[in-house]
């Protein structure tokens, strides 16, 4: 685990140590500071060579919430034949409410851990060295990073561009100045509704929030219906029919249905 804060005894400790792999004794931390997000999982995968943790890791980041079929996918990595270098699972990103969400996109969820591989880029960081090749499974886990309001969004907009990434970027001192409904604007279209369940490990963290941010929430939902005239709905459901024929799909190759 990298915990880049650089405290040892601050919050993220305590939530890691309260956890069931602090509390078994299965969590080996890294707390050097943050140089750029490539040298921070390659801190992690230093970890994992050193301590012999086996052939293969997952992928997750802060923000995102894994599902309990990850674990059965796990287990049943060993099967994989021997080319088979990363296994891939589709993130739904959601948007501004837990009933939002843009899009189902195919990402890692597992690689296998060899000599060559290393993470180069200081901000969306790539995976190279990779020797072998990639198996989509039926799996959607969860992506919380676009949730937060404009200020921490713009907040974390300048931080990636202080690393190298390209666009506009808003200035603190201008946030006050800009309406949230145009910060998010070319996003606004996008949205699609979401009813179904949330992992239960966020079971807690969602209730807290959907009492705090409630009222942000609703205006996001409400605005989304603004900015989605019937043309943009119906672009919408072909859109949300495309990405659950993409990972559905995943279910018809045998090797997928095997890890699953």
């Amino acid at each position: 685990m990298n915990d880049n804060s650089g405290m040892p005894d601050g919050p993220n400790a305590r939530a890691l140590e309260a956890s069931s792999f602090g509390r078994t004794g299965r969590l080996i931390v890294d707390r050097t500071a943050f140089i750029d997000f490539a040298d921070a999982r390659n801190r992690v995968l230093r970890l994992h060579r050193e301590h012999g943790l086996g052939d293969w890791a997952a992928f997750v980041d802060a923000d995102e919430v894994h599902r309990p079929i990850a674990a059965t996918i796990a287990r049943h990595l060993p099967r994989l034949a021997p080319d088979v270098a990363i296994v891939d699972g589709y993130t739904r990103h959601y948007f501004q409410s837990f009933r939002l969400y843009t899009s189902i996109e195919r990402r890692m969820s597992f690689f296998r851990v060899t000599p060559q591989l290393e993470w180069t880029g200081r901000v969306h960081e790539r995976l190279t060295g990779v020797a072998g090749r990639h198996l989509a499974v039926p799996y959607v886990y969860d992506h919380y990073g676009a949730m937060f309001p404009m200020r921490r969004q713009a907040a974390k907009g300048r931080q990636y561009s202080s690393l190298g990434q390209a666009g506009p970027t808003v200035a603190e001192a201008d946030v006050a100045r800009v309406r949230e409904v145009d910060y998010f604007r070319a996003l606004w279209p996008l949205a699609l509704r979401y009813h179904g369940d949330h992992p239960a490990a966020l079971r807690e963290l969602r209730a807290a929030l959907e009492r705090t941010e409630h009222e942000r929430y609703v205006w996001s939902e409400r605005t989304v219906a603004q900015f989605q005239p019937p043309h943009v709905r119906l672009a919408n459901l072909v859109r949300r029919a495309n990405f659950e024929y993409r990972w559905r799909g995943r279910a018809l190759d045998p090797r997928a249905r095997r890890l699953m």
